[in-house]
Formats: structure tokens, C-alpha cells, sequence
């Protein structure tokens, strides 16, 4: 930990209309970290990361970005520093991928609205890294899920910001691609400092490419801290409902859980 949160949430309480998902929830993410929000369906993590991105707004509390309040600032300031993969796009059908990952650089385009050297250098660099070079000229609709899902990457890209919000990012890709994506985004925190905060279904994944490991469940942070002290065997039993063994990967030096069974309320009320 540095000392130095890019996010920071106070006491906020999230939900819609009157669903309330989290109450009171309270946390800081630290600037050049990789943080992943795990839990259970319905725990709370995606509406946490949504709320944070500004996507919702809280219903109680206050979410700070770079020390302030992130609802309270220009949309294309706010642009500047974060960019979002959310789980659900809706974009034009017609659209080709180039056009959607032009949009990535909107925050930073001139009064005109013209692209400049720079921004062309950024799209073709999101591009290459998300190895869309062979579909630019591809309208969305014609793309599997797995391609579109790599044309958003490259569309949050473009945007080069300092902090990436991702909530399942490996939705539609296949096990290969996901890799692919979790490299890329560990090399972003390595060779440029980007902060990383990603909800994550797989909790392997996150144990691997994570410093940090947020549990949710309930609305409520049940584990927070380095994977080696969050993935634990009570932890997946009391929340996820599995019994597991919790070993170490000998090829990468990450925790790594192997579920065995589920656990029926039944087991419970009799033990």
C-alpha cells in the first residue's frame, strides 16, 4: 500500500430505487494497485464497482476519485482518469469496431472534435493490443461475443487513463482469450502504473491476477486482503456454499481452490 487512494468510499449505501444492495460500505483502493471484487450471485460486488465508476449513483455516502467527489465533476473529467468495461454494452448495431474505439478518445479530443496524431497513435495501439487488427472494418453486430467483448477492451483502451474498472471482464471469451485479457491488463499495472479494480466470477483468476481480494456477501465485505490470506477453505464454505481445498500453484505462486461439493442446507442442519 502506498498511502495514496485513487478511490475512496465513505459510508455509501448502494442499490436501485428502493432495493438496497450494500449499506454503510466503506473502502479505499490504492493507487498502482489490482484489486478484484469476489463473492456469491447477488452479493453486492458489480453494484459496488457501478457506483464507484459513477455509473449509479449512491444512496447514502460518497465515493471519492483522486480526493474528489466523483458526482460532483465533469463527466469528461472524470473520463480522463477512469475508464470503464461495464458487463452490459449498448452500442449502435451499425457501428464498426474502429468507430467504437474512436470513442475511447472523446475525453480528449479538441473544441473541434477532431482526432490528432495522438489519438489515431492510441486507437491503433488499442487495436494491436487487443489483436483486433483483422476486424476494424467489422460492424459490431456481424462479431461473435468473445470479439465484442475485445472490441470494448480496446474501446476503455484508448482512453489511456491512470485507473481501469472492469466487471467481468472475461464474460463470452473462452479460457484462452480470458488469459490473453488478464495478461494484458497485469501488464497495464506493471509497465504503466494503471490502477486495476475488476469484478471477478472465477476466483482462481482473481487469487492470480489480483494483490488484493475483496470478498463480498450480503452487501457486506466479509474478507479483505492479500489473495494467500482471503481464498481460504471457511471462507469458501461459509459464502460460497463449496467445500474446497486451498493449495498452492507451484507454475505461479497464486492460491488456487479446488471445489469438491456443494453444500445443501440439508449437510447443515444436521452437523
Amino acid at each position: 500500500m502506498t498511502g495514496n487512494p485513487v478511490f475512496l468510499t465513505e459510508g455509501i449505501s448502494t442499490g436501485y430505487g428502493r432495493h438496497v444492495v450494500s449499506k454503510h460500505l466503506s473502502l479505499s483502493v490504492e493507487k498502482g494497485s489490482r484489486t478484484s471484487l469476489v463473492g456469491p450471485n447477488g452479493s453486492g460486488k458489480s453494484t459496488t464497482l457501478k457506483t464507484m465508476a459513477r455509473l449509479i449513483e449512491p444512496l447514502a455516502g460518497a465515493v471519492y476519485l483522486n480526493g474528489q467527489d466523483i458526482n460532483r465533476q465533469p463527466t469528461r473529467h472524470v473520463a480522463r482518469q477512469m475508464a470503464i468495461l461495464p458487463q452490459v454494452h449498448e452500442v449502435p448495431a451499425e457501428l464498426t469496431v474502429l468507430e467504437l474505439v474512436e470513442q475511447g478518445r472523446f475525453p480528449h479530443v479538441g473544441a473541434l472534435g477532431m482526432l490528432r496524431r495522438q489519438d489515431d497513435d492510441a486507437i491503433q495501439e488499442a487495436i494491436r493490443l487487443t489483436r483486433l487488427e483483422d476486424f476494424v472494418h467489422r460492424s459490431i453486430d456481424t462479431l461473435s461475443g468473445g470479439e465484442r467483448q475485445r472490441a470494448w477492451m480496446a474501446l476503455a483502451l484508448a482512453q489511456q487513463t491512470e485507473i481501469l474498472l472492469l466487471d467481468e471482464p472475461t464474460t463470452f471469451l473462452d479460457v484462452g482469450h480470458q488469459l490473453d485479457l488478464l495478461e494484458l491488463v497485469s501488464n497495464l499495472n506493471r509497465d504503466r502504473g494503471v490502477t486495476i479494480v475488476m469484478v471477478l466470477h472465477d476466483l482462481n483468476h482473481a487469487a492470480r491476477f489480483s494483490d488484493r481480494m475483496i470478498a463480498m456477501s450480503g452487501g457486506e465485505i466479509v474478507a479483505d486482503g492479500p489473495p494467500a490470506e482471503v481464498l481460504a477453505p471457511g471462507l469458501l464454505r461459509d459464502y460460497f456454499g463449496v467445500e474446497a481445498a486451498v493449495m498452492t500453484d507451484e507454475k505461479t505462486g497464486s492460491p488456487m481452490c479446488i471445489p469438491y461439493a456443494p453444500i445443501h442446507s440439508d449437510q447443515d442442519d444436521h452437523e
